[in-house]
């Protein structure tokens, strides 16, 4: 049966996402939703659990949720791209990689992918990185160069971008023998980070800036899964905001020699050295991060670097691919069947215990439950989230 991937962080799920979820499962009778843990890509904890998230992924149309591990999904797009197309080129049973994008049109992005990949190759790029352009600037000039204005202004929409590193990660896998086809919906509704509503869907930063305000971010959940979100947040188990940290960032810095901030993922260039400086003055996160920013590093750059601080994540780690598949939820009897065809035809072991992961891989199991730990404790009221559930079928 043909089965479809999809990368989320579903951070929440609102009705956005539920839009591609049916798009997709009109061309696939089967869908694996690979989707981030308690660290997201923008270097923070999650505002839901990952288990209300994965739960309500199923209840809105995938069959099956994986997770991305922490070493991963707190990472820049490219290699959070590559962690999860890994996973799912890893499962075997995946045909295709679906994605939302603002373009809808497959081949203009894959033919961008190409173009990508070509001028990332090219000498044009480090030329223009010297000149001071930002990474993206220079990156949008060298494929302008190569492929054109259209093609390059494909790489100004979130989504976009996003969409290509998918493409990237599917050649990469395709080069080592696992190919995928590639398919993409066109976004509708409120843009990626969209600051207001619009036609029905709110973007899930909006949605996370609602519930910290305690307006109505409700309305924009699909309502099936409505309750899911409104009991996590009855429970306190929602709107975890990552400035309940602050005090313990500035410990954490103050703590760690430069040899060990050296080895924390996208650290260069002696930026640990401006960390320390600025954690000698600075009296919040935030205020920390206004003195190190500069524009040749950006926010969400050094907030991932105090993120995976915090989780204990390392640059020896992020050098690899995800080694495992987590299973973090399922639909009755066709999750159970994928989960069966993984063991079977998946080039990664399969797991549905984070016991049995922590025994094989104690490293990357241990980034993983401090994800789970700072998660609750960034909840309104710290709470404590269980990391071993028994799964159950939804």
């Amino acid at each position: 049966m043909p089965t479809a991937g999809i990368v989320a962080e579903y951070n929440p799920l609102h009705t956005g996402h539920r839009f591609h979820l049916t798009e997709t499962r009109k061309q696939f009778t089967r869908v694996i939703a690979v989707m981030s843990g308690h660290a997201v890509q923008r270097g923070g904890p999650a505002a839901f659990s990952k288990w209300v998230r994965a739960e309500a992924a199923v209840r809105a149309g995938a069959d099956l949720v994986l997770e991305l591990p922490a070493v991963w999904a707190s990472a820049p797009a490219e290699r959070f791209a590559a962690g999860a197309v890994h996973i799912l080129a890893g499962t075997g049973a995946v045909e295709a990689v679906s994605c939302g994008s603002e373009s809808g049109d497959g081949a203009a992005l894959e033919q961008a992918a190409r173009g990508l990949i070509e001028a990332e190759r090219d000498p044009l790029l480090p030329r223009l990185l010297k000149e001071g352009r930002t990474y993206a600037a220079a990156r949008e000039e060298a494929v302008k160069a190569l492929c054109g204005e259209g093609t390059a202004a494909l790489l100004r929409e979130p989504n976009n971008i996003l969409a290509l590193e998918y493409l990237k990660a599917m050649a990469a896998e395709a080069e080592a023998g696992h190919p995928l086809s590639f398919f993409t919906v066109k976004r509708l509704g409120a843009g990626h980070d969209s600051d207001r509503p619009e036609g029905g869907t709110a973007s899930a930063s909006k949605l996370r800036q609602m519930l910290g305000a305690g307006e109505n971010w409700a309305a924009y959940i699909p309502e099936e899964i409505r309750p899911l979100f409104l009991g996590a947040a009855g429970k306190g188990e929602a709107g975890a905001d990552p400035r309940q940290m602050d005090r313990a960032v500035l410990f954490k810095l103050l703590s760690t020699p430069p040899e060990s901030l050296r080895q924390l993922p996208d650290i260069s260039e002696g930026l640990e050295n401006r960390f320390l400086k600025a954690a000698e003055q600075a009296k919040s996160a935030e205020e920390l991060l206004g003195l190190v920013k500069t524009k040749r590093y950006t926010l969400s750059r050094l907030r991932r670097i105090l993120w995976n601080l915090m989780l204990g994540n390392r640059e020896p780690l992020v050098a690899s691919l995800p080694p495992y598949i987590r299973v973090l939820a399922y639909r009755g009897g066709t999750g159970q069947q994928l989960m069966r065809e993984i063991g079977q035809k998946g080039t990664l072991p399969l797991y549905t215990s984070m016991a049995d992961i922590r025994r094989d891989f104690p490293e990357i199991a241990e980034v993983e439950l401090n994800a789970t730990r700072l998660f609750g404790l960034c909840c309104p009221e710290p709470v404590r989230i269980d990391e071993y559930p028994r799964l159950r079928p939804l």
